[in-house]
């Protein structure tokens, strides 16, 4: 019978099942340190058990760390266990080992892989054996420019603004890029292919109107405003007040660099 004392230390430390903690200090007989490495190995073993089920729920975290901006977006099986705080704990625990690691990263492609299976890999393993569920790092990023983040409530959204100006603009920014999921920063960031793609689609839509060409062109010119306003932050009407435009509200001692939505 597992001592009482020791088993409510080893849930505390560890977090993992009441069953799987006794189990574990009886099979170590008692010793602390050992029934720890009981419960790695078990968390390892479930893990590799799950590994093949399908990740469809999870969070976004993101959060400005030792002069970095560090942000996860973690996968798991269903939004019971997105919206519980062992699991929030993970994502905060990835983002601190990340930015520790002192690397700057765009995406999960760009990390050493060494550092993704040692470290990175192992906390989540110990995660999915105190959560039962398969997890996932989806994707990773660290920079350290100067930014803004505003994280939507349900941890399904963070909107980064990078920018030098005044905060209130930055988190106007940031909540009408959380709400719209802009394409592009502004028309010039749009690739001119995709442009005259989309004036032969409209040129080839009115290609029996009988019209002039000059109005045609008028027309593909107003077409491509219109959809400038779906994709193009600046070019957005801002949700606050759809008179105007998100470029109309920012000053001209704002310096907007660029932003990222983070979303799952």
């Amino acid at each position: 019978m597992a001592d009482t004392t020791l088993l409510k230390q080893l849930r505390d430390a560890t977090k993992a099942p009441f069953k799987d903690c006794k189990e574990a200090l009886e099979q170590a007989g008692g010793d602390m340190d050992r029934a720890m490495e009981i419960l790695k190995e078990k968390g390892a073993h479930t893990a590799s058990k799950k590994a093949g089920r399908e990740t469809n729920e999870g969070i976004v975290y993101v959060s400005k760390i030792s002069g970095k901006t560090v942000g996860v977006k973690l996968g798991c099986e269903t939004d019971f266990v997105a919206k519980s705080d062992e699991f929030y704990s993970l994502a905060s625990d990835l983002v601190n080992l990340f930015a520790e690691n002192g690397e700057e990263y765009s995406s999960i492609e760009n990390v050493d892989s060494s550092f993704l299976e040692e470290q990175v890999n192992t906390k989540i393993t110990e995660y999915v054996g105190k959560i039962g569920e398969n997890i996932k790092l989806l994707d990773v990023f660290v920079d350290n420019e100067d930014c803004f983040v505003y994280t939507h409530p349900g941890n399904k959204v963070v909107a980064v603004v990078y920018a030098d100006g005044d905060e209130d603009v930055s988190k106007e920014i940031a909540l009408q890029i959380a709400a719209m999921s802009p394409d592009y920063k502004s028309i010039e960031d749009v690739p001119s292919e995709e442009v005259d793609k989309l004036k032969n689609k409209f040129r080839e839509d009115l290609k029996d109107s009988g019209k002039p060409e000059d109005v045609v062109e008028k027309i593909i010119e107003g077409k491509l405003s219109k959809h400038f306003q779906d994709i193009v932050l600046l070019e957005q009407p801002y949700i606050r007040d759809d008179s105007k435009k998100i470029k109309d509200i920012i000053p001209e001692n704002y310096e907007f660099n660029g932003y990222r939505r983070y979303s799952i």
